[in-house]
């Protein structure tokens, strides 16, 4: 029975390897080409049954069932589909576990998924402990992102016996995307036992890893990985976040640096590559990293990831930088912003020439800007701020007053209003007014600015 048993050990492994190989990157099937295979009588001699099956883990073929696999095996070699086709008319509630078996994975060579599923699970029915049919249906489940089921078939292979390492990683992957790295690490920890030069066990056990908050240990081993696969910007980038667990942002720019090098550096590398250099105070290297999210945007669909650098840059007074910013918008996005955006740009235009010293321009700006759309309060507010500046405080208590009916920005008018009225040493009106936008919103800084000027009303 041995001889028999065997029969399916090699007729499975091209289109088991299939499975394999397209996984886990993208979960995608790739065409069968097995015509040299079929051909080799050593795959046929085993396919015909010369070994025997694993005990207790594999079914047996009846002998009645071998002269329906040479008519198959002869089918392949020329067509694949009507080799699925004369199999299926011969398998039925008396036929083998091991003939729906191989016929799952004739549909699976021929692209139908549903029928190979079916097959498996019709195999599964009639012996329960078939290791390969599991592992065959866990790996199909993969591909068809069922992580759930995928889980629940490889596991149980894996008890029935099977220590192949791509059923680790594979349950491994699943287990990533269900977002349990725990069990994610221990899987990927024994696939690497058994194929320990895979990359994509490597990277995932290190993505766990970084999930887990083991930072030093996933760093530790992409940097390993590194040396042998300096061009993965997957890995470099996997371990910038690594040295962002362990609060070493420089190092983490380093690696994302690398990325940009390899020219693998999307928008969201880019745009954490200049935060990290903002955090750091290092602002040129940062609108480097920011401007280029512009350049590389073909799409125009990346406006408000620019706005933000913009605004990020002018908060850090680097408002050249940011006036450079500005206008690369400008000239990316111009024409395809709707009116609030474009109004929104042109607030943090005058906000940017204003801190650079052109106020008249700041402020030819803002009112421009006021008259299109008079409830743009941070252009309201931002226009009081200048007409403070020149003396003119009536003009800018009726711009304050107009920002205070707008509910988003009461609380910063009704601020800047009781700065006027301390400076005209109306201490009683200046505390009302803190006290009011203490209402909306409680602020440590205005609380302590409240009770200095209550101690100046006390005197």
């Amino acid at each position: 029975m041995l001889r028999h048993s065997r029969t399916l050990a090699l007729a499975l492994v091209v289109p088991l390897l299939l499975v394999a190989f397209s996984l886990p990157a993208q979960a995608q099937r790739k065409p069968w080409s097995g015509a040299s295979i079929v051909r080799d009588p050593e795959w046929q001699k085993s396919f015909l049954g010369s070994y025997g099956f694993l005990s207790g883990a594999e079914p047996d073929i009846k002998p009645s069932e071998l002269e329906v696999l040479k008519e198959v095996i002869e089918l392949m070699k020329s067509s694949p589909r009507t080799a699925a086709t004369v199999l299926q008319s011969r398998t039925g509630d008396s036929s083998s576990a091991a003939l729906d078996f191989i016929l799952a994975n004739l549909h699976f060579q021929n692209g139908k998924t549903t029928e190979a599923v079916e097959s498996y699970e019709r195999a599964l029915e009639k012996f329960p402990d078939f290791r390969r049919a599991r592992k065959n249906l866990g790996l199909l489940m993969v591909q068809m992102n069922e992580y759930d089921g995928a889980i629940q078939q490889l596991t149980r292979a894996i008890e029935l016996g099977e220590r192949d390492g791509r059923a680790y990683g594979l349950l491994g992957y699943c287990y990533v995307n269900k977002d349990n790295y725990l069990a994610a690490e221990a899987a990927y920890r024994n696939a690497i036992l058994q194929q320990p030069d895979s990359k994509d066990w490597q990277l995932g056990l290190a993505r766990s890893l970084n999930a887990l908050g083991k930072f030093e240990e996933s760093a530790a081993l992409f940097s390993s990985f590194l040396e042998k696969y300096p061009e993965d910007a997957q890995a470099w980038k996997l371990q910038a976040n690594a040295y962002l667990g362990l609060e070493q942002p420089l190092a983490a720019a380093v690696n994302l640096e690398a990325v940009r090098m390899l020219g693998k550096a999307d928008a969201s590398t880019l745009k954490l590559l200049g935060d990290i250099y903002m955090n750091e105070g290092i602002s040129d290297l940062a609108k480097e990293a920011y401007l280029e999210v512009i350049a590389t945007d073909r799409k125009g669909a990346r406006f408000e990831t620019a706005y933000r650098a913009a605004e990020l840059l002018h908060r850090a007074q680097a408002n050249s930088d940011a006036a450079e910013m500005i206008d690369s918008i400008g000239k990316r996005y111009g024409g395809k912003l709707s009116t609030d955006e474009e109004l929104q740009l042109l607030t943090l235009d005058a906000k940017v020439e204003r801190a650079r010293g052109n106020k008249k321009t700041a402020a030819r700006l803002l009112e421009s800007i006021v008259e299109r759309d008079g409830t743009r309060g941070d252009a309201l507010l931002e226009l009081a701020a200048y007409h403070r500046d020149q003396g003119n405080d009536q003009r800018a208590l009726l711009l304050l007053d107009r920002a205070q009916k707008l509910e988003k920005y009461e609380y910063q008018a009704l601020v800047e209003r009781a700065q006027f009225s301390v400076n005209a040493r109306e201490y009683e009106q200046a505390a009302a007014l803190l006290r009011q936008a203490l209402r909306i919103k409680r602020e440590p800084r205005i609380e302590r600015y409240l009770a200095r000027i209550e101690d100046a009303t006390r005197r």
